[in-house]
């Protein structure tokens, strides 16, 4: 965070039960129709994850949907980490 920012990192490097915020931006090295796919089940615009499994599939959930996600696809979504409270 040494300009500011809050540090971004790939959501497969998420550890088990941790939440990260998730923006649009962060989704921009994946196929359109990648993006659109995740939209259309919730992961769009800013929202919060929870990793409920690591690894592949990595699975999290937003609000009181789960995804599970191919660990090349993990790989390129970038997230905030939120701090445990």
């Amino acid at each position: 965070m040494a300009d500011g920012r809050p540090t971004r990192i790939p959501l497969s490097q998420l550890a088990r039960g941790q939440r990260a915020q998730v923006e649009c931006s962060a989704l921009d090295s994946l196929p359109s129709e990648h993006r659109c796919l995740l939209a259309a089940m919730g992961l769009g615009e800013t929202c919060e994850v929870r990793v409920c499994r690591t690894g592949s599939p990595c699975i999290v959930q937003i609000d009181q949907t789960r995804l599970g996600l191919a660990r090349s696809v993990a790989d390129k979504i970038m997230v905030t980490p939120i701090a445990a409270k």
